[in-house]
């Protein structure tokens, strides 16, 4: 079963990542819950508010019982 993917914005672009420097370090807040940031690792070219979809982020975001 696969997760749905989350919508999220750039909130900061970090800079390059990786041996070869082919992925981009990104902070990046869901549209869900938008209190939550995270790091994540963009393969691709992002700039500063674009919108993106991660896939493992309702995994991530920790909710209250």
């Amino acid at each position: 079963m696969e997760s749905p993917a989350a919508p999220a914005r750039v909130v900061k672009v970090l800079g390059r990542v990786g041996a070869r420097g082919l992925m981009t370090a990104v902070r990046v807040e869901l549209l869900k819950f938008p209190r939550n940031q995270m790091l994540r690792a963009v393969k691709g070219p992002v700039r500063l508010g674009d919108i993106i979809n991660i896939e493992e982020a309702l995994e991530d975001v920790w909710r209250p019982k």
